[in-house]
């Protein structure tokens, strides 16, 4: 599953670096991509491994607030 995060509390690369490497060190996550300039995070995860809820709740451990965007399964488009 494919899901895009809104990030709010960022105040610079390291903001952005920080969030990549913690959720790439979250078992299920296969991929991230976090920008600072567009203040998102896309995190492709195993849906049977970790949830979208604990994704956002390690971002907010770190000090930051993220919201759910786009989310997609697999190559399906349901819209």
């Amino acid at each position: 599953m494919k899901a895009e995060f809104h990030l709010d509390g960022m105040h610079c690369e390291s903001c952005a670096a920080l969030i990549k490497e913690t959720l790439e060190d979250t078992a299920g996550v296969r991929h991230v991509d976090v920008t600072f300039s567009g203040k998102t995070a896309v995190v492709n995860f195993d849906e049977n491994t970790v949830q979208q809820a604990t994704l956002i709740k390690k971002i907010q451990d770190l000090g930051y607030r993220a919201t759910l965007g786009d989310q997609r399964r697999g190559a399906a488009n349901n819209g």
